[in-house]
């Protein structure tokens, strides 16, 4: 019985993971050191966000867009270290802390990648 009990959990677990990445991500596009991630785009070191776009260093961020060191942030766009910034002053902040907002992260080995 303990078999059959564990060949099923192993069976499930292959079936349903299946799609995601090495790092434990699923439907993430041209990301880089992201991790347990699903559905993230054109971010950096993101860890355990959800439907993000351009983000850096964020933390268990949801629905956040052009945020960097956040954490827990949801719905947020242009915060860094969770505090809300208009659009220009975002992109001074990150110039003048020498950050660089894009990533280019693209699978050389991918056929759609367009480089």
């Amino acid at each position: 019985m303990k078999r059959q009990f564990l060949a099923e959990w192993h069976r499930l677990k292959i079936e349903h993971t299946h799609d995601r990445d090495q790092h434990n991500n699923y439907g993430c596009f041209n990301v880089e050191a992201c991790r347990n991630c699903n559905y993230v785009y054109n971010s950096r070191a993101a860890i355990s966000c959800h439907n993000c776009d351009s983000v850096i260093e964020c933390v268990q961020c949801v629905d956040c867009r052009d945020c960097a060191y956040c954490v827990g942030l949801n719905g947020a766009r242009f915060h860094i270290l969770n505090r809300e910034y208009s659009e220009q002053e975002y992109y001074e902040k990150l110039h003048e802390l020498g950050i660089d907002w894009n990533v280019q992260a693209f699978d050389p080995l991918d056929p759609y990648a367009s480089l």
